[in-house]
């Protein structure tokens, strides 16, 4: 299997919109996303996607085939986002082959196969509601 790379990945023509994010080689010019992109919300950590490169820029062109996985996204406070709480969480998540992300330590992104049991949505809203109160 072709290791990770980092990417540099523009998701509009005129070259505004440049991330750099961890995808994997599949095929020429074709990568599965390794991460959840800030500037593209249609496209999610597991969806193989297809690039034209030009002068370094990989442009991207379109989704070639969505992930297996069902995505969940959660606005944090400090405190909740490093709770022993999401912690215990996210491990049931990986433990169920699912994946989680923390981005800019308080955007928790769950990813979830189609084939889970986990109530990720109730789960969720019993942690967040015990830090409102």
């Amino acid at each position: 299997m072709p290791d990770t790379v980092g990417l540099h990945i523009c998701f509009d023509e005129l070259g505004r919109e440049i991330e750099i994010l961890d995808v994997t080689p599949v095929a020429r010019d074709k990568y599965r996303i390794e991460e959840t992109p800030i500037f593209n919300p249609g496209i999610a950590l597991g969806d193989i996607i297809r690039v034209k490169e030009k002068q370094g820029i990989s442009y991207y062109v379109e989704t070639v085939e969505k992930s297996g996985f069902r995505r969940y996204a959660w606005l944090l406070s400090k405190e909740a986002a490093s709770s022993k709480e999401i912690r215990d969480m996210k491990q049931r998540i990986e433990d169920d082959e699912g994946r989680t992300e923390q981005i800019f330590g308080g955007l928790l992104v769950i990813h979830m196969p189609h084939s889970s049991g986990i109530d990720v949505e109730g789960e969720m809203a019993r942690i967040i509601e015990r830090f409102e109160l």
